[in-house]
């Protein structure tokens, strides 16, 4: 992993809101898209997890921990609602894995 030139978890972080601004309109339903669009400034948000086990049977591969991170993207909840998830984004830290794979919020 030393001669990998990956990305710090502020630019994964940056590089999944890239991919989601880009895809969002094409994988949201119109409600969604909209509300997003409407309160990301004030209410949305990005964390990294380490991928679950959802992932590594949707890949059919292990995943590395060190290397493979969920970015979910949402908007936080209001008045003690929960947040609501839009995406959920898993990515490489290595800055030439091409590895993305997106699940979107149902319609």
């Amino acid at each position: 992993m030393q001669d990998l030139e990956l990305w710090t978890l502020d630019e994964l972080c940056d590089h999944a809101f890239d991919i989601f601004e880009e895809l969002a309109s094409e994988n949201l339903s119109a409600e969604d898209y909209a509300l997003y669009q409407q309160h990301y400034e004030s209410r949305g948000y990005a964390d990294l997890a380490i991928p679950g086990e959802d992932w590594v049977e949707m890949m059919m591969q292990d995943l590395e921990p060190e290397l493979h991170y969920e970015a979910q993207i949402g908007l936080t909840g209001e008045n003690g609602a929960p947040d609501m998830v839009l995406a959920r984004i898993l990515l490489s830290r290595e800055k030439y894995d091409s590895l993305c794979h997106a699940q979107w919020r149902s319609h």
